[in-house]
């Protein structure tokens, strides 16, 4: 029997990169994480997880005792199905702060764009995406900016960089609206004496 007295050592971050574990791997991790109140950090990139793992992260987004901050699927196979799937699940994760989707193969098609939409307003908190090395043109970050106007809490995001010039001057102009503004920092105002 452990001893009580002794101090509960709270395992915050999981890294399983480049691992192999798909989306049946994806169902028993969900399983085991998704009732901790202590993971803070998940990554799970290039660990071969399709639309059908999807489901799985998901659901471990749903858990409303969450404190997970950051979740890392880059390098997977979530394709838009999957992708609109983690989206969803994104929307409503109260502590998340970031989301990193690059390289999932999919596409700026009207349901993803949607998604996005959906997500970027939704859950105020989650100020940090990552799009990267995904098939979204001019179109879909013209859609991006749009969505920047609305959801100005959204203050990070990484696009693909093959989009026109007069497109990523547009996308730099949203974001940089959406700057999280400094505190006031200095000595103030001095008190009359």
């Amino acid at each position: 029997m452990l001893n009580p007295s002794f101090s509960r050592n709270a395992l915050i971050n999981v890294k399983i990169d480049h691992n192999p574990i798909g989306s049946e791997g994806m169902k028993f991790l969900a399983d085991g994480l998704k009732m901790n109140k202590d993971i803070q950090q998940l990554s799970l990139t290039y660990c071969d997880i399709d639309e059908s793992g999807a489901r799985h992260i998901f659901e471990l987004l749903l858990f409303q005792g969450s404190t997970l901050e950051e979740i890392d699927l880059g390098g997977n196979h979530l394709r838009n199905d999957g992708t609109i799937m983690v989206l969803r699940g994104a929307a409503v994760a109260k502590s998340l702060k970031k989301l990193g989707l690059q390289d999932n193969q999919f596409m700026e098609e009207d349901n993803v764009l949607d998604a996005i939409d959906f997500c970027m307003k939704k859950n105020v908190g989650l100020g940090k995406y990552n799009f990267k090395y995904n098939f979204i043109s001019d179109h879909g970050v013209e859609r991006i900016c749009e969505i920047l106007g609305y959801a100005n809490h959204v203050f990070e995001v990484d696009i693909p960089e093959r989009i026109s010039k007069a497109t990523m001057e547009l996308f730099q102009e949203a974001k940089a609206n959406n700057k999280p503004k400094k505190g006031k920092g200095g000595k103030g105002k001095k008190k009359k004496k």
